[in-house]
């Protein structure tokens, strides 16, 4: 049996995302990764090497971690500057992303990374079944990504569009900063709301998004969440790139307006500025690419 471990640190959304390709290993692996990965990884994996944090002294700690572990393999997940610095100096055979097509949904090109060593099977892409239970609105972020948030007018329209078609309670997720914006967007939706912003650890968020019929949500880690644990997922675009941050799976879309982006090109970087990048976007389009998998 191989010894694989596999580096991935970064937001939320960018650990989650590697969920499909730690999943898809053949080899019990070790996941090299921060406190917060680990807390999402609790469940999947069983040894971890953490980061606690930037300093150089942690750096120097992980890299003697990684010479004693000896692994057979190292896929760099992460492929930045201080990833691509301590596999080099571990001295163990490891893939990276240098080559690889960055143009491409992440978790693609996580696989993509993952494909250039024997140790994982293709991903899992076969749809599961769900039960008729709740659907998910994950309508907020942080104050920086303001610019990721609707109109009001659009929840209220999107939240009464899918009380009428599948007459199921909303549960409205979102962080503890989050908690004041999605509780005024919960006094505006129609039918049984449940409001959980701020109320959730990661594994019991985790849960919830497993156990949802559908989650309709802005780019952000739990909208990565859902998708990788093939829970339906309408993913919400303007101000970011709906290309490489789509959610993963057959079973979710990611939509955008095609008025603000008429040429149908994402923005060439993240925009932080809030402008009128949502007012067009159609739930309508969303729920008919997902018919075939939506209870």
């Amino acid at each position: 049996m191989k010894k694989v471990g596999i580096i991935r640190f970064s937001a939320l959304g960018d650990i989650a995302s590697t969920i499909p390709v730690v999943r898809a290993c053949r080899y019990p692996p070790v996941l090299i990764t921060s406190p917060l990965g680990k807390t999402l990884y609790e469940d999947e994996c069983e040894s971890f090497l953490i980061m606690r944090d930037k300093r150089v002294t942690e750096a120097l700690r992980l890299l003697r971690a990684l010479w004693r572990s000896r692994f057979d393999m190292i896929v760099d997940l992460q492929s930045n500057d201080r990833s691509k610095m301590l596999t080099a100096l571990a001295m163990t055979p490891r893939v990276n992303s240098i080559g690889i097509n960055q143009q491409q949904q992440t978790t693609k090109i996580l696989s993509d990374i993952a494909q250039r060593s024997d140790c994982f099977y293709p991903l899992d892409v076969t749809p599961e079944k769900r039960e008729q239970s709740y659907i998910v609105l994950n309508v907020g972020s942080s104050e920086k990504w303001r610019s990721k948030r609707l109109p009001d007018h659009k929840w209220v329209e999107f939240s009464r569009l899918l009380l009428d078609r599948f007459g199921l309670p909303f549960v409205m997720t979102g962080s503890e900063e989050e908690r004041e914006y999605v509780q005024h967007i919960a006094r505006l939706v129609p039918g049984k709301v449940e409001v959980l912003a701020g109320k959730t650890t990661i594994q019991e968020l985790k849960k919830l998004l497993k156990e949802a019929c559908l989650t309709i949500s802005t780019d952000s880690g739990p909208m990565h969440l859902s998708a990788v644990q093939k829970t339906p997922t309408i993913g919400l675009f303007g101000a970011t790139n709906w290309v490489k941050s789509a959610p993963f799976g057959p079973w979710s879309v990611a939509l955008y307006d095609h008025v603000y982006y008429a040429d149908g090109r994402p923005p060439s970087g993240s925009r932080l500025i809030v402008d009128d990048y949502y007012s067009n976007i159609r739930i309508e389009e969303g729920l008919e690419a997902l018919r075939q998998v939506l209870c």
